[in-house]
């Protein structure tokens, strides 16, 4: 019996094609990487060392096992590059010379040899950030924050390492949340290389909880303007800055379509035509000297932003020249900051940006400083508690050095994130001390190509965009902003250790 094929008509066939012309021009969001090679060295962040008397007396004992099997070749180069797979005692004088360069950190010859073996973190490494990025502490020594982002920079790669590490499992700061990632529970959406889509998109401004009506039609009174990623740029000041990073940044803010923040003083703008362009990606942070090109600039800024000092002068000149631009006023991040922030919900402010100090610690507090993980938590909640926190979007920065961090931050409350010193860490800028406050940090003198730092930042940022896929994937979510506050997706080392003692208090979040 021959089957007889429907014969598709004109109408149906316009259709088919019309559909795979659709399916065609689909496309996932991705950031494209390309290798952007190290300018300078980065230098090897361990440091072998081998007591040269415990080595010897080892040698003598394995002479003496192995004896006239030595006579053959393969005996002979295993004995003389012990204790290391990695070939760093493999040279023409073993152990006693290592090749440092070779050493992966694995920690093998000090698990094998603790007589004789130990593995430092190496001097030189320390110019390439300060305490926070370098923790001194020993138990934590093969972790190494800016070898990990001048990979994830120079490759956009997501970094995988995690043999021979021997220190807790917990730490302070954002090292005491674990994410909670059960694919069992939730099965897994496969990654960056799923089949769903899971969006990082975040809306940036004013939310309102109801929609009003005028006349009997519906008025959305909503100011948001959209990000691809919740990671910004934060603004640098000038003693962290020049042209090179400032070119950079602007750049790759514009190839993966996030924004960055900068004062409009820093852009020198050469035509009028260029403002659309120069502002398409840039949240300029405003001050009183700005007034006078106020108007200009609220013409082309999608977003603007200024310091909680300059509130009064700005807010009304701002709302009568642009009534629809989202402002986002600046407040240094502190414990009871929640209280000034409603006060400020009043005037229809759109959003904060609360920012702690560069190694997260609450801003110009000297006292028992508290960590802007416990800050979020604490400002999320009291703003849950009022009914408010779903109108305002709340930028958080500080402490953020990490793709791990991001997800961290937006479970405690915050909607999107600011980095700053990480910027400066993938374009390989060089600390000049420490770099605790926009105040006191400084960098050393340095000039590069633009084009090679924006593709830096366009790696780093593509790299922890799958970093944070991989996150909402294994914690069977679509969407970033569905994320925030849910302190449920995480597990806090205080809380497990409080929960070992019978002294468990019951988190609850929104």
């Amino acid at each position: 019996m021959i089957e007889q094929v429907e014969k598709p008509t004109p109408m149906r066939l316009k259709k088919e094609i019309k559909d795979r012309e659709t399916f065609e021009k689909y496309e996932r969001f991705h950031i494209k990487t390309e290798f952007a090679a190290s300018r300078r060295k980065v230098p090897n962040p361990f440091y072998p060392r081998v007591k040269k008397i415990g080595l010897a007396k080892y040698l003598i004992k394995e002479i003496l096992h192995y004896n006239i099997k030595l006579a053959k070749k393969e005996y002979r180069g295993a004995l003389l590059s012990r204790p290391c797979i990695y070939g760093v005692f493999s040279g023409r004088f073993g152990g006693f010379k290592p090749q440092r360069e070779l050493c992966t950190g694995c920690m093998r010859c000090v698990l094998e040899f603790p007589e004789f073996c130990r593995v430092d973190r190496n001097p030189e490494f320390r110019t390439l950030g300060d305490s926070y990025w370098l923790p001194e502490d020993p138990t934590r020594f093969s972790f190494s924050a800016v070898a990990i982002v001048n990979y994830e920079a120079e490759t956009g790669k997501i970094p995988i390492k995690g043999m021979g590490y021997k220190g807790p499992f917990a730490g302070k700061g954002w090292d005491s949340i674990w994410t909670d990632m059960s694919e069992i529970v939730r099965p897994t959406r496969d990654g960056v290389h799923g089949r769903e889509y899971i969006s990082t998109l975040v809306d940036i401004g004013y939310k309102p909880k109801f929609i009003s009506f005028e006349n009997g039609q519906p008025s959305i009174k909503s100011r948001t303007v959209q990000a691809t990623v919740p990671i910004l740029f934060n603004y640098l000041p000038p003693n962290l800055n020049n042209d090179s990073i400032r070119k950079s940044i602007h750049s790759a803010a514009k190839k993966i379509g996030t924004f960055y923040i900068e004062r409009p003083s820093n852009i020198n703008f050469s035509e009028k035509k260029e403002f659309s362009t120069l502002y398409k990606n840039m949240i300029p942070l405003l001050t009183t000297r700005d007034r006078a090109n106020l108007t200009t600039i609220l013409e082309h800024a999608e977003i603007v932003s200024y310091s909680i000092e300059e509130h009064n002068e700005l807010y009304s000149q701002i709302r009568s020249v642009n009534p629809n631009i989202p402002i986002i006023v600046r407040i240094p991040f502190k414990r009871g900051i929640a209280t000034k922030l409603k006060t400020l919900l009043n005037d229809e402010i759109d959003g904060f940006h609360l920012f702690a100090d560069y190694h997260g610690k609450e801003y110009n507090t000297t006292k028992n400083p508290s960590f802007i993980k416990d800050l979020l938590l604490e400002t999320h909640k009291d703003l849950v508690d009022e009914g408010l926190r779903d109108e305002i979007t709340i930028i958080a920065s500080g402490g953020i050095i990490l793709a791990e961090h991001v997800p961290k931050a937006i479970i405690c409350g915050a909607d999107v994130v600011a980095i700053d010193t990480a910027i400066l860490v993938a374009l390989q800028c060089r600390f000049d001390g420490p770099c605790r406050s926009p105040e006191e940090g400084k960098i050393k003198s340095d000039r590069f190509s633009p084009q090679w730092g924006a593709q830096r930042l366009t790696n780093l940022i593509a790299s922890w965009h799958a970093q944070l896929i991989e996150i909402l994937s294994a914690m069977g979510m679509r969407d970033v902003r569905r994320l925030r506050g849910d302190v449920g997706r995480a597990m806090f080392n205080e809380e497990l250790e409080k929960e070992a003692f019978g002294e468990i208090e019951v988190r609850t979040g929104a």
